[in-house]
């Protein structure tokens, strides 16, 4: 049987929900957004409305939910720090974050400074006052930021920009409050002496939410690959999102920071899964609708009268230093004055955080002298920019023309961005017979260890021979693992039957080859050395075959990093043909990478090759098709032989989406980067690597120089 309190509880989140709900259609009908409904909502229940929510419920029980809506904007906000996309713009988004940034700090410390000496404060309280109000303005509330913008279904560079900021701005603010508290401290002669450990510790704490938040978005990661159930992913990822924060502040440390990193963590993995965000997107609304009413409940409008002076300096500072900041920041960066001018508006949410750092300061016994201003001055400034806050977002996503609605009053401006050994099989050739160059230049050096591959790889070297009027080289080393005393070694008799695979097989091909035996300690010594003396236009490598859990060994890793040419991994997976060919690709820089190999394979009569751009999950379907034109007009593509179709999709999972399209065709080629190897291989891991182990048809990988 329920006890009266649960009973309070229960009855709080259905009045929470309903008025929250009812509240957001009305505001809707005005054309603002749902948040600004659901603050109302909770004013009208709370303390400052009817009173309809016991006080203390609100600080209490309900808290919970509060704490589960912030670690679910966390993570969402971990999401749109994309590196890929956020690279075109790493200079934009650094000149914004710190014009906004640096500009609030320095009006809110000064103005919030002069007032609080006006109002009879002395010099010591004045100046601790602006600087921790400074470090708190300069946050922007992620949680109404995120709701108004996906609400609105916007999706842009501004759009991307103000939330690659909102992050930011977070970490700053969190770092930037450590460091102020312990200063205020010491003006206050509560704190001891401001010295380097006081300096250090919020940083070192800042590192340690962020350290914990990618170990656990790894995690989140490699269990949500193994899953194909949504309700499994879901179940997973609100494990995780929950996990990560209740550690964090076990430990002492910032939730919202670890969750972020979590989110960063999943989203910037190669193979790039969002699933465990797409299933969470299902469990969001009614957990946003609790917390962003029971913020609106929480908000004391009396602490506007009593803010009084420093309030009113707290928000117009802030808001100026926004705004200016940003707009100074973008147009320093070259930003369109049209979309400069607004990017402020989208920063001046304020909420969870700003009031989570407020309360350490009511907790804390040594700042007692500044407490209740420092708390005033915030719950004001929250008061008023959470309801002037979302609608200005939202004016922002529609004055860029970065909502469905915007889009369809105007004309569309394009944003143009920069197996076992036994499965494995040559389908016999029944093309023409290649054309042997009358002066080749150059060769394609292929690395010939097994007799199962040979047949595929030397194969794949004519094609590429072909392609560059090159004539392949069939290279065989021989290492110090093979024979005692390997200098002294003649090609033996395996040697001699690797060469004589790889010559029936050319010859079928209509083409020659050269033959080499180098000696050396490692397979990658042999094989580098063969590429000093014969210039090579590409080398061809098979993928190791007693690696099944790993894609490039140490062979072919040193191979690509120091080779000056591409070089192209094999991995057999039942018979080679070449007829289908898929070339999923993320950035115009891959397809320059495999357009040589999709050339050479596509050129020999008709072939058919799918061309797989794969795009953010939270793409619209406007940008999808002008991103499939895209394709088809880049100059590249144009080029490619045969019968070419271009696809782009908003992938949740990439390995998912390569692999369903992967049952169509006969053959993929990808790129993968030669440099990310050790850490950074951990953390990012291989999108090629993934599909390489899974893939069902034959892959082929161009690594290295392009």
């Amino acid at each position: 049987m329920l006890e009266a309190g649960q009973v309070n509880l229960i009855f709080a989140l259905s009045l929470l929900l309903a008025a929250g709900f009812a509240a957001a259609r009305l505001a809707k009908l005005v054309r603002l957004p749902s948040v600004t409904g659901f603050i109302v909502a909770g004013i009208a229940l709370g303390p400052s409305g009817i009173s309809l929510i016991p006080t203390e419920a609100l600080e209490s029980e309900l808290q919970a939910f509060t704490t589960i809506a912030l670690m679910l904007v966390a993570f969402a906000i971990g999401e749109r720090f994309d590196l890929q996309q956020l690279s075109r713009t790493a200079r934009t988004l650094t000149r914004v974050s710190a014009g906004e940034s640096t500009l609030t700090a320095v009006l809110v410390g000064l103005l919030v400074g002069l007032a609080a000496r006006a109002t009879g404060l002395g010099l010591a309280e004045s100046v601790a006052v602006a600087l921790v109000c400074a470090s708190i303005a300069v946050a922007t509330a992620p949680a109404a930021t995120v709701a108004v913008i996906q609400e609105a279904e916007a999706s842009g560079p501004v759009t991307r920009l103000v939330l690659s900021s909102v992050v930011v701005n977070n970490v700053v603010s969190v770092t930037l409050f450590g460091i102020c508290v312990a200063a205020a401290k010491m003006l206050l002669g509560t704190g001891g002496t401001f010295g380097l450990v006081q300096t250090l510790t919020p940083l070192v704490e800042a590192s340690l939410a962020l350290m914990l938040g990618v170990g656990i978005g790894l995690l989140t990661d490699i269990i949500v690959h193994g899953l194909s159930k949504r309700a499994d992913v879901l179940v997973v990822a609100l494990t995780s999102v929950l996990f990560v924060g209740g550690l964090a502040m076990f430990l002492g440390l910032q939730p919202l920071l670890a969750g972020m990193a979590a989110g960063f963590t999943v989203v910037n993995r190669d193979r790039r899964d969002v699933r465990a965000f797409r299933a969470l997107n299902d469990f969001e609304p009614p957990i946003y609708g609790i917390f962003f009413t029971l913020a609106g409940a929480q908000l004391h409008l009396s602490e506007l009268v009593a803010a009084g002076t420093i309030g009113i300096a707290f928000i117009i500072a802030r808001a100026v230093g926004k705004y200016v900041g940003a707009w100074l920041g973008a147009r320093s960066a070259g930003l369109p004055a049209e979309q400069a001018r607004v990017i402020g508006l989208g920063l001046l949410p304020q909420a969870g955080l700003a009031i989570g750092l407020a309360y350490l300061v009511r907790q804390d016994p040594q700042l007692d002298l500044i407490r209740s201003v420092v708390i005033n001055v915030v719950v004001a400034s929250v008061v008023i920019n959470e309801l002037i806050g979302p609608p200005l977002v939202r004016l922002m996503a529609v004055y860029c023309r970065e909502t469905p609605e915007a889009r369809a009053g105007a004309a569309p401006a394009a944003e143009v961005l920069p197996g076992e050994l036994d499965g494995i099989q040559v389908v016999p050739w029944t093309w023409p017979k290649l054309k042997v160059p009358d002066e080749p230049t150059g060769f394609v050096v292929t690395g010939l260890s097994h007799p199962t591959t040979t047949p595929g790889l030397i194969r794949v070297a004519a094609l590429l021979s072909n392609y560059y009027s090159a004539v392949p080289l069939g290279l065989h080393v021989i290492t110090d693992q093979e024979t005692d005393d390997f200098w002294q070694e003649a090609p033996d008799s395996e040697t001699m039957e690797l060469f004589h695979i790889a010559q029936e097989e050319i010859k079928s091909l209509g083409y020659y080859m050269h033959r080499e035996v180098e000696f050396a300690q490692e397979p990658a010594q042999g094989i580098l050395r063969a590429a000093n003396i014969y210039d090579p236009r590409a080398i061809v490598l098979g993928h190791p075959l007693t690696q099944r859990g790993r894609l490039f060994g140490q062979t072919v890793d040193a191979v690509a990093r120091q080779a000056d040419c591409p070089v192209v991994v094999v991995r057999f997976a039942g018979p080679l043909h070449t007829e289908r060919i898929l070339v999923p690709v993320t950035t115009d820089r891959e397809f320059a990478a495999v357009h040589p190999l999709v050339c050479a394979l596509g050129e020999i009569e008709e072939h058919y090759i799918t061309i797989l751009r794969l795009l953010p999950p939270e793409t619209p379907p406007h940008e999808l098709t002008q991103s499939r034109e895209d394709l088809a007009g880049w100059p590249m593509c144009q080029q490619v032989p045969g019968t070419a179709t271009y696809r782009a999709v908003a992938a949740e999972s990439r390995v998912h989406e390569i692999l369903g399209a992967a049952a169509h065709h006969d053959v993929i080629v990808m790129a993968v980067g030669a440099k990310r190897r050790g850490l950074r291989r951990v953390f990012f891991g291989s999108l090629a690597e993934d599909i390489a182990v899974r893939s069902p048809i034959p892959i082929l990988l161009v690594s290295g120089q392009t």
